[in-house]
């Protein structure tokens, strides 16, 4: 799908300003986008549980001793996870840096949000993220808080219907059980 360089010119031509071609000039675009890019994606996709970006893993049992007596095994998580979403089966745990600290030492799985690149993006998640980089750009580049506050609100329509999309590729799972009708026969 989109580069980052597409997404990059796509946010300044979105706020006023012209495309640029590369990321190794010394423009005020390029040193506000060098240094913003990154986050944002990261933040952006760490917000919602989004179907493009979940993963699941089998996480590795290291050789490391917990210190203390709450915790009895240690594993290490995926080095691409941004946000873990579940651990299976389902046992009480702790995050410490990157590592999961548990009583558990079977095989432990995980389902996680990673940090896809972009071309793993669909179109919804990269036309959010272009208005997401343009608002936070705006303030930097050209020095309008009104232009901020118009692409605020672009951005928020974008990231409404890019959850909707997303969430539309992922059917929903019925209740299985039904305590109130099942008591009545």
């Amino acid at each position: 799908m989109a580069s980052k360089i597409q997404l990059i010119s796509n946010a300044l031509i979105l706020i006023g300003d012209l495309p640029i071609t590369s990321l190794s000039g010394n423009s005020r675009a390029e040193t506000v986008a060098n240094n913003l890019y990154d986050n944002i994606v990261q933040n952006e996709l760490s917000k919602f549980r989004w179907g493009f970006a979940r993963q699941q893993a089998q996480l590795s049992l290291t050789t490391d001793t917990p210190v203390g007596s709450e915790w009895s095994s240690i594993y290490q998580l995926p080095s691409d996870m941004l946000t873990l979403i579940k651990l299976s089966p389902s046992v009480p745990y702790q995050i410490l840096g990157d590592k999961v600290y548990c009583n558990y030492s079977g095989a432990l799985y995980c389902d996680y949000i990673a940090n896809v690149s972009e071309a793993a993006w669909p179109a919804y998640f990269a036309k959010m993220i272009e208005y997401a980089l343009a608002m936070d750009f705006a303030p930097s580049i050209r020095d309008s808080a009104s232009s901020m506050q118009l692409l605020a609100n672009q951005y928020l329509n974008a990231s409404r219907m890019a959850r909707y999309t997303d969430s539309q590729q992922h059917p929903q799972t019925a209740i299985q059980d039904r305590p109130f009708i099942n008591v009545r026969y």
